[in-house]
């Protein structure tokens, strides 16, 4: 038996308060979708005018390590972080700056140069990476 998978429907990313992460996915494009806001789930739909969506869910606790998944000197299974694409890494890293949002690493070129990539964490320290493709 074989199925096709034909889009990324969201990524779901857990946080501590839904005001403060929805504020700061805000100043990213992310704007709430009423149609997925599930108080009994503690899951808040955002979407971006390019119809990228992503999930906030509310019920996180920050650990004293930071991030568990990569600041922890053990190292568990889990999803790292989501990697999006942008047209100008030039753009955003100067609106990070005028966002006073702080880039923990980059602007950096990878894949041989393929691509040029930053990485920068929400208030929860969830970690997004945003790439410019250089390479096709």
């Amino acid at each position: 038996m074989r199925f096709d998978t034909l889009h990324l429907d969201h990524i779901g990313i857990r946080v501590t308060d839904l005001a403060t992460a929805e504020a700061f996915y805000a100043k990213l494009g992310f704007l709430r979708d009423p149609e997925e806001f599930a108080p009994e789930a503690k899951a808040c739909g955002l979407v971006h005018s390019s119809g990228l969506r992503i999930h906030l869910i509310y019920n996180g606790e920050l650990a004293e390590e930071g991030n568990v998944l990569l600041d922890a000197p053990v190292k568990w299974p889990g999803y790292t972080h989501a990697a999006f694409i942008v047209e100008n890494m030039e753009e955003l890293v100067e609106w990070l700056a005028s966002e006073e949002i702080s880039i923990t690493e980059g602007p950096v070129m990878m894949g041989h140069g393929r691509r040029n990539v930053c990485f920068i964490r929400d208030p929860d320290l969830n970690v997004l990476e945003f790439n410019e493709i250089l390479i096709g």
